[in-house]
């Protein structure tokens, strides 16, 4: 009795192992994410009723709420921010812009963030039609008796307000990136400026000069000219994930250009002193909303950094203004 009694404790434990292994040596899918993010070429597309438990850095999961793809952001530092060297840079390589235009984005530090997904590219017409027919929520107001227009299905939902955004993503079973968040999907760890690297590269994204055919600088009469001439909500962003060489090494696309990104965060100028103590939590209170990303309306390089900061009333809507969804650790 004794031997048997001793006998079934080791196997007991043996069962145990071989389960976790077995659960430990699970294949990842077959799908290759393509294209493959610079952070991990094998990143892989899984397409699971829940995200999976143990994702690497660019694995791409596909919400089956919206059709959503989230891309994942592995946990760990990243540089936020932008520092003196990289303003005496830029100021020297486009002298129209001033030191002063940076300060909201200062100082540069360094931050840790939990792994989260985030959205590969902003919210689409059709995903928002989804949330439409389901919740009884407003359409944008370009759309015809409650219907994307003609050829704009897989383009960023526009004309919508940081409480549309809200509650998109929260139908969707996320919420909106902070914008630490963001900004770490953006450019991942190594500080650089734009998705891609750092130096500008306006072939990358959906920019005024690829929209207007146009060469900067512009001024405000150049952009005013092209607005009454042309239409904005069809000629202004562009399908989403037209730029793949635009990525981030994460492997997110659009976060450059395309439309401005509503983030969760309340706006503060100086919350980057702040953060550079230590504390992450955002702002509790204001009266705008921040945004992210620049658009296609933008008319300057600076607003096609990573680090790039600007913001809104949370009731403005305009047809350079979209959002993506996030997931997982704030």
């Amino acid at each position: 009795m004794r031997t048997a009694t001793c006998l079934a404790i080791p196997l007991s434990l043996v069962l145990c192992l071989v389960a976790i292994g077995l659960s430990a040596a699970q294949p990842r899918p077959g799908e290759a994410v393509s294209p493959a993010p610079e952070g991990n070429p094998k990143a892989v597309v899984w397409r699971t009723p829940e995200p999976p438990p143990n994702p690497e850095l660019g694995d791409v999961w596909v919400n089956p709420k919206d059709g959503m793809e989230l891309v994942y952001i592995a946990p760990g530092e990243f540089t936020m921010g932008t520092s003196d060297p990289q303003i005496d840079a830029w100021v020297a390589e486009h002298p129209t812009d001033q030191p002063w235009l940076f300060a909201n984005e200062q100082p540069q530090f360094r931050a840790s963030l939990g792994g989260y997904w985030i959205g590969r590219t902003e919210v689409t017409n059709a995903q928002y039609l989804r949330f439409v027919e389901a919740t009884g929520r407003r359409a944008p107001e370009h759309w015809q008796a409650g219907r994307i227009p003609a050829g704009l299905a897989d383009f960023p939902v526009v004309m919508v307000d940081w409480d549309d955004a809200k509650a998109y993503c929260e139908w969707a079973g996320g919420r909106l990136p902070t914008e630490t968040q963001w900004e770490k999907a953006a450019r991942g760890s190594d500080a650089r400026v734009f998705p891609w690297g750092n130096q500008w590269d306006p072939s990358r994204c959906r920019d005024f000069a690829m929209v207007s055919d146009r060469q900067p600088p512009f001024d405000r009469a150049t952009v005013l000219t092209w607005l009454v001439t042309h239409d904005p909500i069809f000629q202004g962003p562009a399908k989403v994930g037209s730029y793949p060489s635009g990525a981030s090494p994460c492997g997110c696309l659009d976060m450059s250009g395309n439309v401005d990104e509503w983030c969760l965060d309340f706006y503060d100028r100086k919350v980057y002193e702040r953060y550079a103590k230590g504390s992450l939590a955002p702002p509790a209170t204001g009266d705008y909303r921040v945004l992210r990303g620049g658009s296609w309306y933008s008319t300057t390089a600076r607003a096609y950094r990573c680090a790039y900061r600007t913001a809104r009333r949370p009731s403005r809507l305009f047809a350079f203004m979209g959002f993506r969804c996030a997931r997982g650790a704030s």
